[in-house]
């Protein structure tokens, strides 16, 4: 494996930015350009290759170019605030969160984890894995508009210790971020004048987030954070459809957080955790991660339960081969997975907590280095279910 230090670096968009989910946009009047709500590690993978291709090699494209640039590691990317200097992950799925009774700004928070109370129930689970479901119940319905993103903050409470209790929306996180639709009409280019009928669509995300009763001033400027081992250099360049504009800044590495000691004392005392999805992650037998249970610190894990959203998928456009990617079904940021250490002395534990924190465990090799299926560890405090 590479161990070249990775330097991180804040993408700043200029524009609102427009990551494609594939459907098909042509030049058919009334086509639509719609953006996925957050862009896929190998999004910002291939802005960051591109460019270290530009930085080093001048723009001349050649197969050991290509090569040269496809063993460079990217983490990320994730979510920051600018202002507060904190950065956002995606809302973990083994948090549940109900409508308040009386304020929708206020929700409870309610932890899921493993349970063995439904052991003749039918499922199509791995053989071993538990259903997961909340510590306690209630009537109460799931908020319809739940943050996307949590802030630091409190992702690493939930990561030390998860607590029921009744919190602030605006104090947890952000919703999904703002979309811009704006209209667009196709020109002539002998004329200069607008083609009759051709007009289009463009949904791009927009890196500013102002919730509801809040003064513009105080509205949160988002950037993307991303680590990398390629050789860039800080100024203007363009990201995603349309080529909208962003630039590249060096970022402080702090602002990335390391493992909670409250995590890492944990996991050594209980010998059990959580890994925790902060981008998707590729996993050959769909849902069940391999390579990590396996890893290459000494220690085996044992996956006991897993709270998983709905697969997403990604594509792309392989330079080299002039020719799509296949498409992938990826397990989705925030999926927690609960495992048991059953190999693995304190030293061994130590390493894996320093090899796996912040950094990929999909099953493919490029794709860890794509960026895909970042990791986040937390504690797994097992409470009646």
């Amino acid at each position: 494996m590479n161990e070249t230090k990775l330097t991180t670096w804040l993408v700043v968009p200029h524009d609102p930015l427009i990551f494609r989910d594939g459907k098909p946009f042509t030049a058919t009047p009334g086509a639509r350009a719609v953006s996925v709500p957050f862009p896929f590690p190998s999004t910002l993978a291939g802005a960051a290759r591109t460019l270290s291709g530009f930085v080093a090699h001048g723009g001349i494209w050649n197969k050991a170019v290509i090569q040269q640039v496809l063993e460079y590691r990217v983490v990320g990317p994730f979510l920051f605030d600018r202002k507060r200097e904190e950065v956002l992950f995606p809302a973990p799925q083994d948090a549940l969160l109900l409508s308040g009774p009386h304020n929708e700004r206020q929700v409870e928070r309610i932890p899921l984890q493993p349970t063995a109370h439904f052991q003749d129930v039918l499922t199509n689970l791995p053989e071993g894995w538990q259903l997961v479901a909340p510590v306690v119940h209630r009537k109460a319905k799931p908020h319809p508009r739940p943050p996307a993103f949590w802030r630091w903050s409190q992702m690493k409470a939930w990561l030390e210790q998860p607590q029921q209790g009744v919190l602030s929306l605006d104090a947890l996180g952000i919703e999904s971020l703002p979309v811009d639709y704006r209209m667009h009409v196709s020109i002539q280019r002998d004329s200069g004048t607008a083609e009759e009928g051709a007009l289009f669509q463009t949904g791009g995300l927009t890196f500013v987030y102002a919730p509801q009763e809040t003064a513009l001033g105080e509205a949160a400027e988002l950037g993307l954070l991303v680590q990398t081992d390629a050789p860039l250099q800080a100024g203007l360049d363009t990201l995603g459809g349309e080529r909208r504009v962003v630039s590249w800044e060096l970022a402080n590495p702090n602002w990335l957080p390391s493992c909670p000691d409250g995590v890492r004392k944990a996991l050594l005392a209980t010998r059990r955790g959580r890994l925790i999805l902060a981008t998707p992650a590729y996993f050959e037998q769909g849902v069940r991660p391999m390579w990590v249970c396996e890893h290459p610190s000494g220690v085996k894990l044992r996956i006991v339960g897993a709270a998983v959203g709905r697969p997403v998928h990604v594509s792309g456009w392989d330079y080299e081969k002039r020719a799509p990617k296949p498409t992938r079904r990826l397990a989705p940021a925030g999926s927690v997975y609960f495992f048991e250490i059953e190999v693995g002395d304190e030293s061994a534990i130590e390493r894996f907590v320093d090899a796996v924190w912040l950094n990929p465990i999909s099953d493919d090799e490029q794709a860890r280095r794509d960026g895909f299926g970042v990791a986040l560890l937390g504690a797994w405090n097992v409470e009646e279910a």
